[in-house]
């Protein structure tokens, strides 16, 4: 696969947490790793929003996976980027959407139906999810 973009947010001089955009053969995929601590993801993440705007208009996508199975942690802040982040792949990508989520992970089962918006019916209408046990 292709990489398209990429977001990384930098805590202490560490990469904390990846989001990475690939493309090959008309699919899309947006994994999502690491954790989300800091008070302001966008200060890391703002190129990678704009980066998303700017490509996946232009791309033949026929289908998108976003992968959630590498997300450690997200704290409150972490959400609101998250949204804004899937809310551009479901506005500007058209085709199903799998989400692969942890099994066994509470926050991950509970929360990411709220913060892809499930309640919206031609989202939930595109999306199914793939539950993953933890190697």
């Amino acid at each position: 696969m292709n990489v398209l973009t990429y977001g990384e947010i930098m805590d202490g001089g560490v990469s904390v947490f990846h989001c990475v955009a690939r493309e090959d053969e008309g699919n899309f995929s947006l994994t999502f790793s690491g954790v989300v601590r800091i008070d302001n993801p966008y200060r890391y993440l703002s190129l990678l929003l704009q980066d998303l705007r700017d490509i996946l208009p232009k791309r033949e996508i026929s289908r998108s996976v976003l992968d959630f199975t590498e997300l450690e942690f997200c704290n409150s802040n972490g959400f609101y980027v998250i949204m804004d982040i899937v809310e551009l792949v479901y506005l500007l990508l058209p085709g199903p959407v799998l989400v692969r989520r942890l099994q066994e992970d509470d926050w991950q089962q509970e929360t990411l139906p709220i913060l892809l918006n499930l309640d919206e019916e031609s989202i939930a209408a595109r999306t199914t999810f793939e539950d993953v046990r933890e190697l």
